[in-house]
């Protein structure tokens, strides 16, 4: 009877030391599929988000607009853009006037901090890093001191969840070279062979799809300048000058307005001879009172226009 007890006994203790480990074992599975879940659950991808870049004309304030691209998206706990874009001529943290997110002061900083896991000084150390609260789409606001050309390859950082992804994003590059624009006389004027405006006639001057050679535009000048004269032509003129100088851009809207007038008019086709008495002939413009749905009157305020922009931003001759 004492052997069925011993017996039954070491059965007990045994079937209960081989279940123990098994207990164990299917606790730490579970443990590590919920580990693993949270993890993926953490996780995000730089193609979450859509980054959009508005710049204004100067160069001078970047508009940087990040909304979700997914549903599942998960909120932005930091944002970096790499400035170091132009050398030793790169925008820095220090030409950094104002920033915003979503309307409220930014808080910005040129080091990373900690928290982020981004390391974009293994890249650069000429960064400007943004904290962002939760929100469902993220609106950034960066102004500098001066103007910059758009560098369309720039490397950013996103920091949402556990991760930090880069992505390529249009960025300040190089500093924009102040502009300036020659005037009419120094282009069509009696000195304009030997001031150095023939070399940027080099390769003419189209208005309204026709070339001009320098030597057409002096002659047309010389035309308008007299008794021939008309008012149009001196948008012609005030055209021709900011676009020989390259700053055309800068006017862009009279442009298009004198373009459109001038299209497929060939001003040397337009010359006519009057007379006002024997002996006493002259030569004038005989421009269309309506071309390209523009009048004379409106390509002559647009000239005026392009005028007073030459005066404010005259090139020293």
């Amino acid at each position: 009877m004492k052997k069925i007890y011993l017996l039954l006994l070491l059965s007990i203790i045994t079937f209960s030391c081989s279940n123990e480990p098994v207990a164990l074992e299917t606790q730490s599975t579970t443990n590590s599929t919920n580990l693993s879940a949270k993890s993926v659950n953490s996780t995000s991808n730089s193609g979450d988000y859509n980054v959009a870049v508005a710049v204004s004309p100067d160069g001078s304030e970047w508009t940087y607009t990040i909304s979700r691209a997914t549903a599942k998206a998960k909120n932005l706990s930091h944002f970096i853009i790499d400035l170091n874009n132009c050398g030793e001529e790169s925008a820095t943290f220090a030409d950094i006037i104002s920033a915003t997110v979503n309307g409220s002061p930014a808080n910005l900083s040129p080091t990373e901090g900690s928290g982020t896991g981004c390391n974009p000084q293994a890249t650069t150390t000429n960064f400007v890093k943004f904290n962002v609260e939760a929100a469902t789409s993220w609106v950034i606001v960066l102004k500098f001191s001066r103007g910059y050309e758009i560098f369309t390859t720039a490397t950013s950082w996103l920091k949402a969840g556990t991760s930090c992804n880069q992505a390529v994003i249009s960025a300040p590059g190089c500093p924009k070279k102040d502009y300036c624009s020659y005037s009419q006389g120094f282009f069509f004027g009696n000195g304009a062979q030997t001031n150095g405006a023939s070399l940027l006639w080099s390769n003419g001057l189209t208005i309204g799809g026709i070339n001009y050679t320098q030597t057409q535009g002096r002659n047309a000048w010389t035309i308008d300048r007299g008794r021939g004269g008309d008012i149009t032509m001196n948008a012609f003129f005030q055209l021709s000058a900011v676009r020989l100088s390259g700053v055309e851009n800068e006017v862009a809207a009279e442009a298009t307005i004198i373009d459109a007038y001038f299209n497929g008019i060939d001003v040397n086709l337009k010359i006519m001879t009057g007379s006002s008495g024997p002996n006493n002939t002259y030569q004038y413009f005989n421009l269309p009172a309506v071309s390209g749905e523009y009048t004379k009157a409106q390509v002559a305020a647009a000239g005026s226009r392009i005028g007073l922009f030459i005066k404010d931003n005259h090139c020293e001759e």
